[in-house]
């Protein structure tokens, strides 16, 4: 029996289709495959806390060339985070990059994702603010925000669990500084925690008293700023130059 026209067309439409996702999925792949592995060890759990993190040394010898680097940070021995209804809109990741240069260092620049359990992305968008001091470049992500101006990623439900992190930072280009050390770190608002676990509680939920508050502190770009310069230590603090607060 021969097929007609209009089946021809639909299995053309098909065949176009499954050729369209297979070169994204290639493409996704291949943009992971070339990434920097780098395990993260968060220590014991479970632990219901503002903040918390771990340094690494993966990226030591680093010269600033205004490369990109690709990164999958991976938390190791099974960790994963768990993002409560109770935890921050401003949670953000924050990779602080420590080099030996001095004076006016440039921005990192970039964008980043979480990573479920199958190191498939968490959809989101990539919002991120960056910062730079006399020997340090920190860049934060905060991936319950959907733009600039604060607004919470309503689509992302909660509780979360994410088990890992995407980084892709584009370095300043300064050939005469390297990276001597770099630390990775969460932190939420204090008050609204996340969980490392597993063993932790299914969810954490605010207060009648406390939402209005939470909500207040998450649609301030300034907040995330003052948030930023609270985290550094205080011999830092004066050193900060504040490029975008929000990207």
């Amino acid at each position: 029996m021969q097929a007609t026209s209009s089946q021809l067309l639909k299995l053309a439409r098909f065949r176009i289709l499954a050729f369209t996702l297979l070169v994204a999925c290639l493409q996704f792949y291949t943009a992971r495959a070339g990434a920097t592995l780098i395990n993260i060890g968060l220590g014991g759990s479970p632990k219901i806390t503002s903040g918390d993190g771990a340094s690494f040394t993966d990226l030591n010898g680093t010269v600033l060339q205004g490369q990109t680097l690709s990164l999958d940070f991976s938390l190791s021995n099974g960790k994963f985070v768990r993002l409560f209804s109770i935890t921050s809109n401003t949670f953000d990741i924050q990779i602080t990059l420590q080099t030996n240069g001095s004076g006016q260092l440039g921005f990192l620049d970039g964008t980043g994702y979480l990573v479920d359990s199958q190191g498939i992305s968490i959809p989101g968008f990539g919002v991120t603010g960056s910062a730079s001091g006399n020997d340090l470049l920190t860049i934060l992500l905060f991936p319950l925000l959907k733009d600039k101006n604060g607004t919470p990623n309503d689509d992302l439900p909660r509780p979360l669990d994410f088990f890992g992190v995407h980084f892709d930072l584009t370095l300043p280009n300064n050939p005469s500084v390297a990276i001597t050390g770099s630390n990775f770190a969460l932190s939420s608002d204090p008050g609204a925690p996340f969980g490392v676990g597993p063993g932790v509680p299914r969810d954490i939920v605010p207060d009648s008293g406390s939402t209005l508050l939470f909500l207040t502190l998450s649609v301030l770009p300034l907040v995330a700023f003052l948030h930023l310069i609270c985290r550094l230590t205080p011999s830092r603090r004066n050193a900060v130059n504040l490029r975008s607060v929000i990207h």
